[in-house]
């Protein structure tokens, strides 16, 4: 097993991670320092909150895929004998990603309420956005720990 490759792939797999989170920060970061409960606030989340969504999504299918190779990889190394806290470790992690995809989810059916008329359920829908994106970026940062943690597994 080329080792080089084996490297490549578990970096990429992490930057797929830091994307999604750093996407995340970034957006929790302008939205909370703009008043969302202002006119510009509101248009600031309207306008970054799809992107931000995308990138999450790009992220967490780059995160599966490249997951499902370092898993492939891990076990033709080890003959496919994973140690129990190699597994444990990779449960967690697959537990996270799913929560990580149920905020991501939410965020984008709440991104279809900015639009709305009612300003209020629209300023209702920015506050939900900064919340589910500062849960995905928790979230994102135990797997990415944890990740490292697997490393030594």
């Amino acid at each position: 097993m080329n080792s080089a490759l084996r490297t490549t792939i578990l970096w990429f797999h992490a930057v797929g991670g830091v994307a999604w989170v750093g996407a995340a920060t970034v957006f929790v970061i302008a939205a909370s320092v703009v008043d969302v409960e202002g006119d510009e606030g509101l248009a600031l989340v309207r306008r970054v909150a799809p992107a931000i969504n995308r990138v999450g999504l790009g992220a967490m299918l780059f995160i599966v895929a490249s997951g499902i190779v370092n898993i492939y990889l891990a076990g033709v190394m080890r003959d496919f004998a994973f140690s129990n806290s190699f597994i444990g470790l990779l449960f967690i992690k697959i537990v996270i990603l799913a929560a990580m995809y149920v905020m991501l989810s939410m965020s984008w059916r709440t991104e279809r309420s900015l639009g709305s008329a009612d300003l209020a359920a629209a300023h209702g829908a920015a506050r939900r956005l900064i919340i589910l994106h500062a849960a995905i970026i928790g979230l994102g940062a135990t797997a990415l720990l944890m990740g490292l943690w697997l490393l030594g597994s």
